[in-house]
């Protein structure tokens, strides 16, 4: 993409997440994000063809330092407790910082009258941090020789860690408890995440 169409681009999508976030995803309309931009609709479409697009856009250009983390987690260098904690603080990062915290609620406030943004927001967001932890996941039990340790590419592993990072800060976040979270207590989440992780499905290898 050429350098002045990739400006163009993140430009528009700064100020649509302005939009989302601050009109909701129903009153934002291409019109007003047109007019803020500073060209014309005809513009904006050919970059994106409708409001559920951008949104998407949107969506993924706030998951682009976490699918970069997480695509350089190194596997082949560390410990298993080591790879996994360093997995669950790129995925804390990302579902912890502001623009994220409230996309989340924007979503979760409007998906009763518009199902679609939904559907965006797992897809573009949460399918695709999972995705990548199942992809690091299967990484760890190939390299492994510990008998039974399989269970970390089993179907669900990926969507049950996740569960455990999100259990706690990110929820008191979500919901106004805590207005942020440290680093410290980002790494004492990861901790904490992966050692259950580890304790639940073991236990459900040696049963």
């Amino acid at each position: 993409m050429p350098a002045g169409t990739s400006a163009r681009r993140t430009a528009i999508l700064t100020i649509a997440g302005r939009t989302f976030l601050r009109q909701g995803y129903a009153d934002a309309s291409m019109d007003g994000i047109a007019a803020e931009v500073g060209g014309s609709k005809s513009t904006l479409y050919r970059y994106f063809p409708s409001k559920a697009a951008l949104f998407a856009a949107y969506v993924e250009e706030i998951g682009t330092l976490t699918w970069s983390a997480l695509a350089a987690v190194q596997v082949e260098e560390k410990g298993t407790e080591a790879v996994l904690e360093d997995t669950a603080r790129a995925y804390l990062d990302l579902i912890l910082s502001p623009s994220a915290l409230a996309v989340t609620r924007l979503v979760m406030a409007e998906t009763g009258r518009f199902p679609e943004i939904g559907r965006i927001f797992y897809e573009r967001g949460i399918r695709r941090a999972e995705s990548q932890i199942a992809a690091i996941l299967q990484r760890l039990a190939e390299r492994s020789d510990k008998p039974g340790w399989d269970f970390l590419a089993l179907p669900g592993a990926a969507a049950h860690f996740r569960a455990l990072c999100e259990a706690g800060l990110h929820e008191e976040c979500l919901w106004g408890v805590f207005e942020s979270a440290s680093p410290e207590d980002v790494g004492s989440v990861a901790q904490q995440a992966v050692a259950r992780f580890l304790r639940g499905c073991l236990r459900q290898v040696y049963l």
